[in-house]
This record gives structure tokens, sequence and C-alpha cells, in this order.
């Protein structure tokens, strides 16, 4: 039985744009199709009826399918398929397949199809417009991220990955908010980074740039726009710039432009034709021309003298290494030409050419000047003009290459200024100057013109006496001497300067220069020792008495460390009862190899070499710490320090003392101080501070071997002293010698007038105590009653003392 088709079928399928058929199950073949399924195929509707499915497949699935229907009439089928036109075009179609119940026992499936060729047009146009902006996202300079209004990152590009580093296991994960957070983790300032993010949600409309710095020192410019769809806000599309070198590059630029503005050197450019076409400041200012009247200008005429060969020069220079170096004069404009040194660098296009060239041009006036100064320096001293050790230098090795065995040696003469420090300290520097060169003038004049005087600096002078023996060096050396003797006169000052000499004798003395100045500095230092104010020549032996001194102070430098030096104790006794009141600090040295060194021997070596603030420093904390353990002890005591000049002038003396006295916890009333004369002189003022803050801190002072210095009383009037020591030459000569016993007499009355006590130091017998009694001395101290003892032993000696003598008669 075959298929019936109600003809009203044909009036109401014909009017849809769906393609329909009816297909007979058993036979395969199509009983009705529409008007649409014959332009679908490209047929009449008549070719159409009683055709075969199978025509009509496209594709293998599409025959299995129509091979075996029986299931497409139970279930039925949608799928996108293709059908075979008559032009053999394949079209696609999206076929749905039904069964249909036209009679009882007879199978028919409903087929209806619609054309999706534009559909499917649409869609690769839409697959490869997006290929397209994916590839054109990846060849992009700039990092694309887009994301929404939400963070949810919608796309981004190669770009971006490389601009960040960012890892692919980051990437395959699809996180935004991890990638988002390394985002910010790899940002400097992450909580500007945060803030600027904050913002542009605040005003999603609103345009962004900013330039992010990254770790390692990569820099990024990030700028952002919104994304828009059908006028709102969706998104945000964010580009990333890696602008490193960019930055870089400006950076360079800038310094570059203040380096030519600023720099001190006169720089220019030139074109091909060596034409001006830049100049800096500098050059205008070098050359007086302002920069309108140097540009278009050839460079060859600022500079001459210009040589025929100049040009010729440049480009063989050009050439070989790029640079021509020299020296030349620049003409300017209102002043005379100028020394300069011109560096011309070619600038080379592609082709080799020399298309520009940069110069740099140095003044070399004040090169030029400084080195004619030098020259003049070079071999005179600046301040006196003399000759300097340089040229003293030739003379002598010029008279050592011309001397012969039997002709006539030569002399060196050292001279020093004695005291030449106080002119300076009290006067000024420039006084002094002053005064350095009257000196030079007379030293002059009492030499010959084959002689040279040279001053080697300060007040050191050394002469250079040719064809001299000693007989002739002693005659120079006594007219300096008379000639030093007469009054200097300078502002309206009159002064006098004396003189220590040297002198050293070629060739018995030595055969080198350096040999003959330090043989006369060794004799000239003997001098001094003696009085100064004189001359004396070199002798062999005085080298063995400074390798001893050198010896002596190698091994007080030493004895510290390896406890060989001790602060001994000598008692100081009132007189009329024997009671002890004090007790002097004295520094004991005993060496290993030397034995004991009297403080006579090493305390001027000391105070000459300044070790004596070291030694000062550590006697004094020492008997500060003995003092206290003696209070501890119930022996209040007071503990008398000798002091020298040069720990008296340390910025820091007074704290120093104080700082010790706490440290110790012994009153200050426990401490004294002695001092002599000449310390209270020098620096009278600052003395004076120096001394006043001790005593408001409750400290006595003392004023040591009183009578022997300059004795003068106004420091006893104005400085607060409370003891006076008459020193032990006095003493010596009680009670016998009237000489002695008058001058003891008139210290101890003074200190009476100025109700200060009165100490007489190295009583050693009886006959003198008891004078000092007489004379109403109220303390004493020396032999007599005790030598000087270590710690331990005057600690058991207090603890047990007794009066030690009786009242005289």
């Amino acid at each position: 039985m075959h298929l019936a088709i109600d003809p009203a079928w044909y009036g109401a399928f014909d009017d849809l744009q769906e393609a329909v058929w009816v297909v007979d199950a058993d036979a395969r073949s199509i009983v009705f199709a529409n008007l649409a399924a014959g332009r679908l195929l490209g047929l009449p509707r008549e070719q159409l009826l009683g055709a075969a499915v199978e025509r009509f497949a496209a594709t293998p699935q599409d025959q299995a399918f129509w091979a075996d229907t029986r299931l497409v009439v139970a279930d039925g089928i949608e799928s996108l398929s293709a059908v075979l036109r008559a032009d053999g075009e394949l079209l696609p179609v999206m076929r749905r397949v039904t069964p249909l119940a036209m009679a009882p026992g007879l199978g028919a499936m409903l087929v209806t199809m619609v054309d999706c060729s534009e559909h499917q047009r649409a869609e690769h146009e839409l697959e490869r417009l997006l290929s397209e902006l994916r590839a054109t996202l990846d060849s992009v300079a700039d990092g694309i991220l887009v994301c929404g209004l939400d963070g949810r990152i919608r796309a981004f590009n190669q770009r971006l990955v490389r601009i960040w580093n960012i890892p692919q296991s980051l990437l395959l994960k699809r996180d935004d908010a991890s990638l988002h957070a390394f985002l910010a983790g790899r940002v400097q300032d992450s909580v500007a980074y945060h803030a600027q993010l904050a913002q542009m949600q605040e005003d999603p409309r609103a345009p962004t740039r900013d330039v992010l710095q990254l770790q390692g020192g990569q820099i990024v410019e990030r700028r952002s726009v919104p994304q828009l769809s059908h006028g709102s806000v969706t998104g945000r599309v964010f580009s990333f710039r890696d602008i490193t070198e960019e930055a870089q590059s400006e950076t360079a630029l800038r310094m570059a432009a203040v380096a030519f503005e600023a720099s001190p050197y006169a720089i220019f450019f030139t074109d091909a034709r060596r034409m001006l076409t830049q100049v800096n400041p500098m050059f205008e200012r070098l050359t007086g021309l302002p920069m309108a009247q140097l540009l278009g200008r050839c460079v060859e005429s600022l500079f001459s003298p210009l040589g025929s060969d100049w040009t010729e020069q440049i480009e063989l220079a050009w050439q070989s290494t790029g640079v021509w170096n020299g020296e030349l004069s620049l003409t300017r404009d209102s002043e005379a030409p100028c020394a300069v040194q011109l560096a011309w660098v070619a600038l080379r296009g592609a082709d080799g050419t020399t298309e520009q060239s940069i110069g740099f041009v140095r003044d070399l006036t004040q090169q030029h000047a400084a080195r004619k100064r030098i020259d003049e320096l070079a071999y005179h001293d600046v301040l006196t003009g003399l000759p300097n050790r340089l040229q003293l230098s030739q003379r002598v090795e010029s008279a050592l290459r011309a001397a012969r065995p039997g002709s006539p040696g030569f002399a060196i003469l050292e001279l020093d200024l004695d005291r030449f420090k106080v002119i300076n300290d009290s006067l000024g520097h420039a006084f002094g100057d002053r005064v350095l060169r009257l000196v030079a003038a007379r030293l002059q004049i009492c030499l010959r013109q084959i002689d040279m005087l040279c001053r080697l600096g300060g007040d050191e002078f050394v002469v250079y006496l040719h064809a001299s023996d000693r007989a002739t060096a002693e005659h120079v050396a006594r007219r300096m001497l008379q000639e030093m003797q007469q009054p200097f006169a300078l502002d309206g000052i009159s002064f006098s300067i004396q003189v220590s000499m040297g002198i050293s004798l070629f060739p018995q003395d030595g055969r080198l220069l350096d040999e003959l100045i330090k043989h006369a500095d060794t004799a000239m230092y003997r001098v001094k020792e003696r009085g100064r104010g004189n001359f004396g020549f070199y002798q062999p032996e005085m080298n063995a008495n400074l390798l001893a001194r050198m010896q002596l102070e190698h091994a007080m430098r030493q004895a510290l460390g390896r406890n060989d030096m001790q602060v001994h104790f000598q008692p100081q006794i009132d007189t009329a009862s024997g009671a002890i009141v004090a007790a002097e600090a004295l520094l004991r040295w005993t060496d290993d190899e030397l034995g004991p060194i009297s403080p006579a021997t090493f305390i001027p070596i000391a105070e000459d070499t300044g070790y004596i603030i070291t030694l000062g420093a550590w006697v004094l904390e020492q008997s500060v710490k003995e003092a206290a353990r003696w209070m501890r002890g119930g022996h209040s005591l007071v503990v008398s320090v000798n002091v020298s000049a040069l720990e008296l002038r340390q910025p820091d003396f007074v704290e120093r003392i104080a700082r010790v006295l706490q440290e110790a916890q012994l009153p200050a009333q426990l401490l004294e101080l002695e001092l002599t004369e000449s310390m209270l002189l020098q620096d009278a003022e600052e003395a004076a501070q120096r001394l006043q803050a001790l005593a408001e801190l409750g400290i006595a002072l003392a004023i040591d071997d009183f009578g022997t210095g300059y004795s003068s009383l106004a420091y006893l009037k104005n400085l607060p002293i409370h003891k006076l020591k008459i020193d032990q030459s006095f003493v010596r000569g009680l009670p016998d010698d009237e000489g002695d016993r008058a001058i003891v007499s008139a210290i101890i009355h003074l200190g009476q007038a100025l109700k200060l006590n009165v100490v007489a130091e190295g009583v050693e017998t009886e006959a003198q105590r008891a004078s000092l009694q007489t004379l109403q001395c109220s303390h004493y101290q020396g032999y007599l009653c005790s030598a000087a003892m270590a710690p331990a032993d005057f600690a058991h000696w207090l603890s047990g003392q007794r009066p030690a003598v009786l009242e005289a008669d």
C-alpha cells in the first residue's frame, strides 16, 4: 500500500518558509514536498515527488541514516546536516525528522529543513574576525587586559604575559583573583596600585594613565579606557607598555641637555662644512660673543694661529681615530686671545662621511698661569722668596760633584728661632709671617753671594756656606747672632728674637745633604738644651746621646703596659702637731734593663713628646682611687697630684677630673692639684678659666716650687690658689744660710698675708724642721718624716702612724 497525500496539504505547507518533505518510510521516497523544498534543492516540486531521499544525502552519515529508518520512525531526530542541490552545491540545513501517522500500518516521516548557509557563513565570519582579533591583540606592542566591572578577566594577549612575566601555571589555572594578586605583587608601590584601581571603580567612565615601577626596575605605562556596550560601561580595557628604555633614554637626554648647558667646558656642534650649529653658554662666555653671532660661523676662523696644514691634520686624525686633540689660541671679542685645549670629534653617518662634529674647548689660561707659578715656586719659598730645599739640594749636589781630595769643603748651618710660637700666638700668624721676612733679610746680609740661605718651613732656616771650614762657619754664625741681637720693630712694636744654630761640615760630618742637615739639627738641639741663643758644631757623640734618649722614650711608652711604673706617696706633716695632713703622689719607674729611672730624667722627655698627658691621666686615676681606699679605711686624707702644662691645656681636663672623682666616689675636697708658676703665665686667660672651674668643683690648688719661677704676685691675687710649696733649694740652707732663711721667711709671710697654707719641701733634718716651725711654716714634707712609699706601705704606715717628730725647744 502506498501513501496517499491529501491535496489540502499543498495549500497548507506551500506558504511556509521551511522546506517540508513527507517520506515513505518503507520506500524511502519523497511523497510530498512544498514549494520551499523545491527552492531549497533547486528542482521543481514535480521532480521531487517519488525521488529517493538517498539522492539528496550528501554525507556518508546521511547515507547510513536513510538506510535504516525504523529507529527514526520510532524516535525522530533533529540535527545539523547537509543536502545536495541539483546544481551540485552542498547546502547546510537544520533538519528535523519526526514520525507521521498517515494511515494504520503505513510508516511515514515528516522532514523539515531550514537553510543554514547564511547562518554558517556568519559564524565562519565571526570566527574569522575573532581569530584576526586574537592575532591583532597578540601582535600589538602593548599588553592588553580586558576586565568586566566585577574584575573578571575577559581577554588578554601574549604581550601582557611577557611584560608582566606571568608564569604559565597561573594562566592554566584561569583564576582571575590569583592573576590580579600576581600583578599587584609585581608592583613596587602596591598601595598606590590598589588606590588607582579603586579610583577607576568610583569613576568607571574616566580614562586613566599612570606609570608603574615593577620589581627589578622595569617601568610600565598603564592606560585604561571604559568598555562600552549600547552606551553603558560593561568593563575596562587596560593597555600596558614597557617604557623602561624610553624612560632611560629620556633621562639620558635630560642629563645630556643639563650637562651641555652647565658644562665647565665650552662645547660646540658643527655641520658637515664645519659651520657652527649649536654652542653652549660656556662657549659664549669664553669667546665673548653671543650665540647669534656664532651660529653659522666657520670653526677655523675662531682659532689662531692656524697653520697651513691644520685642516689636513684634522682630516688625518678623524680618519684614523675620529678625534683631533691639540692646543690652540682662541680669538675673543673684547679680550686678548687665550690658550685653549681643543678636542674635536667627527660624527659620521651610515656611509662613513662626516655629517657633524662636536668640539670640547678647555680654557688653559689658569693652567698656564699656574704652571708658570709652579715653575717660580719650584725653587723658592713662597713666604720669604728664599731658595727652598729643592734648590738647596741642587746646589749641594753640584758642590758634591765638584768636590776633589784636598779641595775646600762646605758647611751647613741649621737655624731655629727660639720661642717663635709666642709671637704667632700673641700677635697672630700674619704678623709672624712678616717677622719671618725681616729675619730672612737680616740673615741674608750676613752671607756672601756664593752662599745660600734657604727656608725649610716654619721658623727653620738652612745656610749653605760655600768653600768654608770650621773657622769660616764660626765667623758667619757669630755675625748672625750679633745681627739678630739688634731689636726688631714692626707696627710700632719693638721685640727681640734670638736663634739657635747647629753646624755640620763637609766632608767630616757627612757626604750627603740629608746627613749633613740631620747632624746640624742634632747640634742645634744640643744648643737648645743648653740654654738657646747660641751655636754649636756637631760632635759624633751627640748621636749616641740621641739614641739613648730614643731608647729611653721607647721604654717609657712601654712601661705602663708592663706595670713598671707605680705611684708612691710622700706624707705632708703639720709642723706643730706632727699629724699627717696630706700626701703627695710621686711617679716612680723601675725598668727591667735600665733599673730605677729618676723622674728628673724621664719627665722632661714625656713633656717634650706629649706623653705626659697619658702619664698624668694615669697618675691622677691611681691617686684618686688610692685616696678613696684611705677614706673607706677611716683616713680622709688629701692627695696632692702634680699637673703638667700640657694636661691643663687639654679641652676636657676639668670634665675628666670630675669623671675620675665620680667613678672613685672621692669628694673633690680630698684632691689637690699642684701647678708650677710658669703654667699660670702661659695662656693665662684660659688657665684662669680652667682653675676657676676646678675650684668650683671643690678641688684645692697649690703652687709647686714657689720662688723658682716668675714669682708674679698677680696670679696669687686673682686665681683660687690654696697653698704655696717652698722649693727644697731654699730649705736646704736652713737654718744657717741667711739668704735662704730670708727667702723662706718672706714666702711664709706672703702666704699668711694671702691666707694660704705653706708647705716646705725637702726637709731632711730636725734642725730644718725646727727652723721652719720658728718661722711659722704650717706644713712640711721630706725624708725627715718619710720618703715616698708604695701604696701598700703607705697604707700600713698610715694605719699605725704616730707623730714622727717632737716639738722643737
